[in-house]
């Protein structure tokens, strides 16, 4: 990761040398949120200071993240650690919200699936045996369903159909033929 802290209107070599070692020792707290060895980086801190105004701006780049503050207070030293508080809060809110959208329902094995078969001639008296199958929600064409029933390892595919709107359901026939069903 690349780290770069700039000072503007700091006359004091010496305090500008400490505000920016306190900066880089602040900013280590925010490398945990970015997997630098993974995604090139870039993390910028710039520290200004006119009168009693001293702000401290964060800006991080990544690939996957990115995310901005500033804080402005009478105190340097205080702005930087609230503006280093409000860029994890915003790293860690859009890190939450990727690991959320990734996680799925997974299938459930199949030991956990009731047998019909047991059922015998008679039809079971409570609907524990349904299982529902959401389908996909973008429309597909028919060579796309094709495909995406011999990557399965169901019978069939239900979908919209995108060329006319309607459902349609592809099946593999006992020959082996997949089968399009049109309403």
């Amino acid at each position: 990761m690349k780290v770069t802290v700039t000072t503007r209107h700091i006359s004091n070599k010496r305090k500008s040398e400490e505000l920016k070692s306190y900066a880089l020792e602040k900013s280590k707290r925010i490398e945990r949120y970015l997997r630098s060895e993974r995604d090139p980086s870039e993390l910028r801190i710039i520290l200004s200071s006119e009168k009693y105004r001293n702000r401290a701006e964060i800006i991080i780049n990544n690939v996957n993240l990115k995310a901005a503050s500033s804080v402005e207070t009478e105190d340097m030293h205080t702005s930087i650690d609230q503006a280093v508080e409000a860029i994890i809060k915003q790293l860690r809110k859009q890190t939450d919200k990727k690991i959320t959208s990734k996680r799925r329902n997974a299938p459930r094995p199949k030991d956990e699936i009731p047998d019909t078969k047991s059922y015998g001639d008679f039809p079971p008296t409570s609907y524990d045996y349904i299982r529902i199958h959401k389908l996909p929600p973008k429309p597909m064409s028919v060579e796309e369903a094709s495909l995406q029933l011999k990557v399965s390892d169901a019978n069939f595919v239900a979908f919209k159909n995108s060329e006319n709107g309607a459902m349609n359901v592809v099946y593999i026939n006992r020959r082996g033929q997949v089968i399009l069903i049109e309403p």
